[in-house]
């Protein structure tokens, strides 16, 4: 063999080498007083990690009691001798945090549409919902990662907005007047600052406008105790509520006409503060675009342990190993020498692949692992077939056919791809990738290590 192509087959396989070294051992890099690994780690579904389970149940207890004469009017005060029963005349009355009005099939099933919607809005992308139609009881399961308490935090809220009157407490707008509500950003003089952008519907949208006429700040002068005018303000503010909170209370330097309430979240000058306000001010909007809950629940939250334990994930990996030896025989007992290439080839496909799932941030679950699996044996036949004909043109007799023949894989992939349910998504992401890995890999170093062989 030439020494121009013992170098580059050479330079192949050392290139092989170092892609599966990051792959498996990972690039370490020294920091401060430690040395890092620089790879990311695998981003792994429920049946891998620790999940954590929520209960919410139904609040079902009584807050209060009020009590009612024969005529119907409150008792305020009880008095000493006085009995206050049926049979004297007197109705006692069970203030529930639910009343039984509310505790009804269509609240339930709404309920269970909320959390679900503010699950998917707040970027839970793997989870279980199930509810007790009897009772109402709702369980969730989710991933648990770095979001989970936030995501537990805003599952929790009910979600009703409110402004009212600061003194009155009157309510001038709530929800039902609410289109839809999202994160915008300003500059001002101190810094980017974050809001949260509600705008109205129509009728909120009027009712608005005449709110920002009404409280504002007005000046006038007034005559002191010595005759002198001098300048009183009397300013009118409405409170910002959510849940019950006064968030903040404001009042209006200009006339709203577009239906729009801009709440400032925060200002900051650096990225990260930037983001936490950000942060913050998504969760609000997600919870009112999601809906008020119509119910109030009591939670309760657990860890549960990955649904595989070390043991099985272990026999998983030595029966896959099992498959690749006997796959990595067969290359090499059909192609003779031409199969130790093919099948160090196969290896370094393997490598860059779970390497591209590791930077992509893709969640492995067990469809993902079926994902990569089927990525593994369509590069193995992609391998092998242009090995076996190796003569002939490696575009136009392998990887044109090759390509045509795998249309209903690519289709397959793309839509699972943008599947909202995680385990789907997953498969449809590492197929997608597994396929773009396996046609750049094998047009770069398959075709040159085929071309260098047969020349």
């Amino acid at each position: 063999m030439k020494p121009q192509k013992v170098i580059t087959i050479i330079t192949v396989i050392l290139l092989v080498i170092i892609i599966s070294s990051a792959s498996f051992f990972g690039i370490y890099k020294k920091e401060e007083y430690k040395v890092a690994n620089r790879v990311p780690e695998y981003i792994l579904g429920m049946e891998f990690t620790n999940s954590r389970t929520v209960n919410f149940e139904v609040d079902r207890t009584v807050e209060s009691t009020t009590i009612y004469d024969k005529d119907g009017n409150e008792i305020t005060e009880k008095q000493e001798g006085i009995e206050y029963t049926e049979e004297n005349g007197y109705t006692t009355v069970e203030n529930k945090v639910n009343s039984d009005e509310v505790l009804t099939q269509d609240n339930f099933k709404l309920s269970k549409q909320i959390f679900r919607n503010r699950l998917n809005l707040l970027g839970a992308d793997q989870y279980y919902i199930k509810q007790d139609t009897d009772n109402g009881n709702i369980q969730i399961e989710m991933t648990e990662d770095d979001n989970t308490d936030s995501i537990i935090s805003n599952l929790s809220q009910k979600g009703v907005f409110e402004l009212t009157d600061s003194e009155t407490n009157e309510v001038l707008l709530d929800n039902s007047y609410i289109e839809n509500s999202k994160v915008v950003y300003g500059q001002t003089d101190t810094g980017n600052t974050v809001y949260l952008q509600i705008k109205f519907n129509k009728d909120g949208k009027k009712k608005l406008e005449e709110i920002s006429k009404q409280y504002v700040s007005t000046t006038t002068q007034v005559a002191n105790e010595e005759g002198e005018l001098e300048d009183n303000t009397d300013t009118k503010e409405v409170a910002i509520v959510f849940d019950g909170e006064t968030y903040r209370t404001t009042y209006f330097g200009d006339t709203i006409t577009d239906g729009t309430l801009n709440v400032s979240i925060g200002t900051g000058t650096d990225s990260e503060t930037i983001r936490k306000y950000a942060e913050s001010a998504n969760q609000m909007a997600t919870v009112l675009n999601s809906g008020v809950l119509p119910i109030t629940y009591n939670s309760s939250e657990y860890t549960v342990s990955s649904m595989l334990t070390k043991t099985d994930l272990n026999i998983l990996m030595y029966i896959l190993l099992a498959v690749l030896i006997v796959m990595f025989i067969y290359l090499i007992i059909k192609l003779k020498l031409k199969g130790i290439l093919a099948v160090i080839l196969q290896i370094g496909y393997i490598s860059l692949l779970l390497l591209t799932l590791r930077y992509t941030n893709i969640k492995i679950t067990i469809e993902g692992v079926v994902g990569i699996i089927i990525s593994v044996v369509l590069n193995y036949m992609y391998i092998y077939l242009a090995f076996k004909n190796s003569k002939n043109n490696f575009m136009k007799d392998t990887t044109v056919k090759f390509a045509l023949r795998l249309i209903p894989i690519y289709i397959i992939a793309i839509v699972f791809t943008f599947n909202n349910i995680a385990s789907i998504s997953s498969l449809g992401m590492t197929l997608v990738w597994g396929i773009i890995t396996m046609y750049l890999y094998n047009l770069i170093l398959t075709q040159i290590t085929i071309k260098t062989i047969e020349e």
